[in-house]
């Protein structure tokens, strides 16, 4: 089963590394990478992508050109609790995988959402209101039958050895976010936390969450540390020079910042009025051009734009119906 005419399900890609293209369908970015690695006491897989037979048959067939099953798989390794990444995680457990590696807060977090579609969509929909923006129904968002809860067998610590892997927290697209270093390689699989071209979400989806954004920041700046190694990403392929991506992505992060204070002017406005005055996308496209979902992702991210620069001093926050934000 191809993703895509010119790439195969899976590749080897040296010391000891299979990338298994786990499919998306009907997802823009067609494709999930899981990573096997062999170690010493059997493989280890990092991420499994959503929960999906088509998904399953894909990680079934390339285990088996490998001459493994699933149960042979010693340890699943979650970078963060997205479904894209977890959801296949009850299935394989199911299956003989002995161990599950998920740093804590994610796991908070998978508990948190694994409520019913309309459970998850109330909740993000009334915090998106108090924030300005009221937006049509929603009909591509998270549909909960992709993923399942599967607790932990192992909390993952920053820092803590998971077979030949070193977990590196990397908080911000997600709280628990892990990359890790392949220690027999040098490479770093990075999760969604280092992406080329595209850059990853980072949003406030409920009250309460302090400052993702410069957690996000202060969690490249760890990985900027690694230089020139090798990336294995989640999503699209691998790339040399991690530290310079992890560089560009800063910067462009600090522009965004730079431009949502512009569009915040000199009065006082929601997250839901900036999201509307800003461009988005690589391509610059209009708030009003993207989908109902990218709309609810676009405002989440301004929040967490706009508290970032109220964590700096240099915004204020009012509390009110809708919430508004003013420089300080």
């Amino acid at each position: 089963m191809a993703i895509e005419s010119e790439l195969a399900p899976a590749s080897d890609i040296g010391d000891g590394i299979t990338q298994i293209r786990l499919p998306m369908r009907g997802n823009p970015l067609r494709y999930i990478n899981g990573y096997l690695l062999d170690d010493d006491d059997g493989p280890t897989l990092v991420d499994c992508g959503w929960r999906a037979a088509d998904v399953e048959d894909a990680l079934r067939a390339a285990l088996a050109a490998r001459s493994l099953r699933v149960g042979d798989v010693r340890r699943l390794a979650i970078t963060h609790h997205h479904f894209d990444h977890y959801g296949l995680a009850a299935t394989l457990r199911r299956a003989g995988v002995a161990e599950l590696w998920m740093h804590p807060l994610d796991w908070q977090r998978a508990q948190r959402f694994a409520g019913s579609r309309d459970e998850v969509e109330a909740l993000g929909a009334a915090w998106l209101a108090r924030n300005g923006y009221a937006g049509p129904p929603d009909d591509e968002g998270f549909d909960p039958s992709r993923s399942e809860l599967a607790e932990p067998t192992h909390a993952i610590g920053d820092g803590e050895r998971i077979g030949r892997l070193t977990a590196i927290w990397t908080p911000g697209h997600a709280p628990g976010h892990c990359c890790f270093l392949d220690r027999r390689s040098g490479r770093v699989l990075t999760g969604d936390h280092v992406l080329d071209p595209i850059t990853p979400h980072v949003g406030i989806w409920f009250d309460g969450i302090a400052d993702p954004m410069g957690d996000y920041l202060a969690s490249l700046e760890k990985i900027a540390a690694y230089g020139t190694a090798g990336a294995l990403p989640a999503h699209g392929e691998p790339f040399a020079d991690v530290g310079r991506r992890a560089r560009a992505i800063i910067d462009h992060t600090h522009g965004r910042d730079g431009v949502m204070l512009a569009a915040l002017g000199a009065g006082a406005a929601s997250a839901g009025d900036i999201a509307r005055a800003v461009p988005w996308t690589r391509r610059e496209r209009t708030f009003a051009s993207l989908t109902p979902w990218h709309r609810e992702f676009a405002v989440s991210e301004t929040i967490a734009h706009l508290e970032h620069l109220r964590a700096g001093g240099s915004v204020r926050r009012t509390e009110g119906e809708p919430i508004l934000y003013a420089r300080a």
